[in-house]
């Protein structure tokens, strides 16, 4: 067997742990009376996200990814994340979290409308976004990886699927009608989120974007929090990322938004 990287989902979960901890990192367990995440995935960081809420609400957009049972704290849901102000009450949540998902809504502005109508006036919301450099990385991590993948594939046959961050999946299943050729995907980076370009990416994933869509849904910018560095191929390179990291770089930023206030008792904790 021959595996020139880590195992995807380790990788992946590791990554998660490391956003997670840069975070909350001075957030008291249970902080939170009642949280919502949006676009959970297969729910490895909702369990990491729990400990913070004494209830979580777990949603997601695919209901394969949400297959586990609920728990006395977790609640698992299949939502809409354009849909969160028809679904749930007004003022219900004391916390909105979400990671590596804005971007691939095709109308951001009905999404956090609705985060707003459901927010609490005194809660906040975290949403983690990639950077300009993440995309950069995935541009030039691109053939490194195409190169990488067809040597672990031909001498690893029985290679998972869902373990090789090449093999092609839905990223974006509301985004309709959108197709890539195989020749187009093998010969340059497809977008990564909901937008129709790379180049529009590198200017979406900028801070000074988000922080105009958040003030357009009546949102606060309180702090935004460097993230670890990662490529999006699993890479391991754990001395450059950290050598990255110390010069100030990240792959993305956690937007720590409130209601257009400060008066959130929670804000301590993180600005």
């Amino acid at each position: 067997m021959l595996r020139l990287r880590p195992d995807w989902y380790s990788y992946l979960h590791a990554l998660r742990a490391r956003e997670i901890e840069a975070i909350f990192q001075s957030c008291p367990s249970q902080c939170f009376t009642r949280g919502l995440e949006l676009g959970a995935g297969d729910g490895f960081q909702s369990k990491l996200l729990a400990q913070y809420a004494a209830a979580l609400v777990v949603t997601d957009y695919s209901p394969d990814f949400l297959s586990h049972p609920d728990t006395e704290t977790i609640a698992y849901r299949v939502c809409d994340a354009e849909r969160v102000g028809e679904v749930f009450a007004s003022g219900e949540f004391d916390l909105i979290y979400s990671s590596n998902m804005l971007e691939h809504l095709p109308d951001v502005s009905v999404a956090l409308a609705g985060m707003h109508k459901i927010l609490r006036d005194d809660g906040i919301a975290i949403h983690v976004m990639p950077s300009p450099f993440w995309k950069l990385c995935q541009m030039a991590g691109f053939y490194p990886n195409f190169v990488i993948s067809r040597i672990e594939r031909y001498f690893l046959r029985q290679f998972p699927p869902s373990a090789d961050p090449s093999r092609t999946w839905n990223n974006n299943p509301k985004v309709e009608g959108r197709r890539y050729g195989y020749l187009r995907r093998l010969l340059w980076p497809i977008p990564h989120g909901a937008a129709t370009s790379n180049l529009e990416e590198f200017r979406t994933f900028r801070e000074g974007y988000w922080r105009a869509r958040f003030a357009e849904a009546g949102f606060t910018v309180a702090r935004v929090i460097r993230g670890p560095i990662s490529s999006g191929y699993g890479f391991g390179l754990d001395a450059a990322r950290a050598s990255l990291e110390r010069l100030g770089l990240a792959s993305e930023y956690a937007y720590v938004v409130v209601k257009g206030g400060w008066n959130s008792p929670h804000l301590r904790y993180f600005v």
